[in-house]
């Protein structure tokens, strides 16, 4: 039997070449990609009626295909035609939609639709550029409000950005609340951080070149002069991480060993506190309320670096009504504003007069209060025991520890126990301790020898406290979320305040600095070490953290020195 007719048969099912469909659904496909992927998705961020267009967009698409399957004809001339009819349909429906929306309010002049060639290309390169561009975890704002951009990935400077931005993330992961980078030993530099007033130095150094790179970053961010590598200088900028920006002041200074740097978080929160939060007992408050009522003389500061002498300063200041006396501020470096004071800045690398002439003139106006945050020299002492002590007070602060040191050393700065005798109204010193992690501490019964030692009463002291660093999670120890295994968090201060009479100006006049030592002890007032136990008393800090603040100092050189 012959098989033709089988042939013949299967031959006419191919009615069309099979790369014809191919050929025409093409277009109809790349339609299809752009108006999902670029149409729908613009209508929806502008808010253009995205159902509406997506139901115009499906009827284009409907008529260009029957159109194409509903031309009659075979040859390549009709597939042609039918061909020509889906682009043109297909076009035709994208450019309904963008001049419909290029002409509505709602859609930005850079986010309407365009088909020129060059617009294209544009785009194409900053494609490529966004494909290069590194990615940064922080952003980072000078002190203009420009953002700092991010280095290409390929470029130099990218692995600079990284570090630096790895630098300060570590830091606030800590919870440090300072981190700097200085001149260690043998040339190379070390990062160290502050948490909760401990300085802690990072084990790994830098070799002097790449901290000098990062160095130069931070000094760019905040828009300081790079060629400057001796003078102080300081400037605040903005640093965001995942939308959650602070204020964080840059601050610079070269020594003999190199450059220093300094980045301070949150300066301006860092100084606020009301008079309650410092951690005065309610006698001595009420005898800090007695001095700064007494408006005349000079009131002496006296702490360590690095122990809030600002804070303090700034919270006697708002102690003064601004509105109703004549608050000044004498400052190397404003920290925070004071609403209703003038502060003033002196810049010691500057034309200007000496601080001592500068702190003349400002008490030449007659102010009724006078806040100086820093005492540089001995001509500074000098015009503020020869100011009218009955029209101003003044406030100075000193680096000395305890009250009677820190008089001795005014009295030896001015010259004259005379003249620093009849100056003098009081005086306050403190030292800061850590506070116990409220989270993790851990309750201990005190041996009655170790009581004796620290001259607590053992039959009303049953129960101290120590640091912890663990909880239980699970029923498993871990590293405690709040204080991240520190056993502490935040400080207190221990203070001893004295308002200085006319008994004890007798005795600073006489140099007489045991008799004043005894006659602040008679005025029944709690010293720093009395303070301090009392808070260990009360489970608010640790009697290993009362020795750490009240041991004497041994000399002992640092790796890292902080920017003052």
């Amino acid at each position: 039997m012959s098989n033709t007719p089988n042939v013949l048969a299967l031959e006419g099912l191919m009615l069309v070449s099979a790369w014809k469909p191919i050929v025409l659904l093409a277009p109809w496909v790349a339609w299809a990609w752009f108006v999902s992927t670029v149409l729908d998705k613009h209508a929806a961020r502008f808010h253009l009626g995205r159902n509406k267009w997506n139901m115009t967009h499906l009827s284009m698409g409907t008529v260009a295909l029957l159109a194409a399957f509903l031309i009659p004809g075979t040859s390549h001339v009709a597939f042609g035609i039918a061909l020509g009819v889906v682009v043109l349909i297909l076009s035709a429906d994208i450019m309904i939609y963008a001049m419909s929306t290029n002409n509505d309010e709602r859609v930005p002049e850079k986010f309407k639709i365009r088909f020129d060639a060059s617009t294209w290309k544009q785009a194409k390169e900053e494609k490529a550029l966004a494909k290069r561009a590194g990615k940064a975890e922080l952003q980072i704002q000078t002190p203009g409000g420009t953002t700092v951009a991010v280095p290409m990935s390929d470029s130099e400077e990218f692995p600079v950005r990284v570090a630096a931005e790895a630098i300060y993330m570590q830091a606030k992961a800590a919870r440090a609340s300072q981190v700097d980078i200085a001149p260690g030993r043998d040339k190379a530099y070390v990062v160290s951080w502050v948490v909760d007033g401990v300085r802690k130095v990072q084990r790994q150094s830098i070799p002097p070149a790449e901290a000098v790179r990062l160095i130069d970053f931070w000094k760019s961010a905040a828009e300081l002069d790079l060629s400057d590598r001796r003078r102080p200088r300081w400037a605040d900028i903005t640093v965001s991480r995942h939308e959650l920006g602070e204020t964080v002041r840059v601050s610079t200074a070269g020594g003999p060993a190199g450059m220093r740097l300094g980045m301070l978080f949150d300066p301006s929160g860092a100084v606020r506190r009301g008079v309650e939060d410092l951690g005065l007992t309610e006698p001595q408050l009420a005898e800090l309320r007695a001095i700064t009522e007494e408006r005349r003389g000079v009131v002496l500061l006296g702490a360590a670096a690095d122990n809030g002498r600002t804070t303090t300063l700034y919270t006697l200041a708002k102690m003064h009504d601004a509105y109703t006396s004549n608050v000044q501020t004498l400052e190397f470096e404003m920290q925070s504003g004071l609403e209703g004071v003038r502060q003033s800045v002196f810049d010691p690398q500057g034309e200007g007069p000496e601080f001592s002439t500068f702190m003349r003139s400002i008490l030449r106006r007659d102010p009724d209060v006078v806040v100086v945050a820093e005492v540089p020299d001995n001509a500074t002492v000098i015009e503020m025991c020869k100011n009218d002590h009955g029209r101003t007070r003044v406030y100075a602060s000193l680096k000395a520890e305890g009250a009677v040191r820190t008089v001795a050393t005014f009295v030896k700065a001015a010259g004259d126990n005379e003249l620093a005798g009849n100056a003098l109204y009081g005086v306050m010193s403190w030292k800061l301790m850590r506070r116990l992690c409220q989270n993790c501490k851990v309750p201990y019964q005190p041996s009655p020898e170790m009581l004796s030692k620290l001259g607590l009463p053992a039959a009303k002291v049953k129960q101290l406290f120590k640091k912890g660093g663990q909880v239980l999670i699970k029923n498993k120890p871990d590293t405690c979320p709040t204080c991240l295994g520190s056993g502490y968090f935040g400080q207190i201060g221990a203070f001893e305040v004295y308002r200085l009479g006319e008994d004890e100006r007798a005795l600073i006049r006489g140099g007489d600095l045991n008799g004043l030592r005894t006659a602040l002890r008679k005025k029944g007032l709690p010293t720093i070490q009395q303070v301090a136990l009392l808070r260990a008393v009360e489970g608010i800090t640790s009697v290993e953290e009362v020795t750490r603040i009240t041991a004497p100092k041994q000399n002992k050189s640092s790796p890292a020195v902080p920017v003052a």
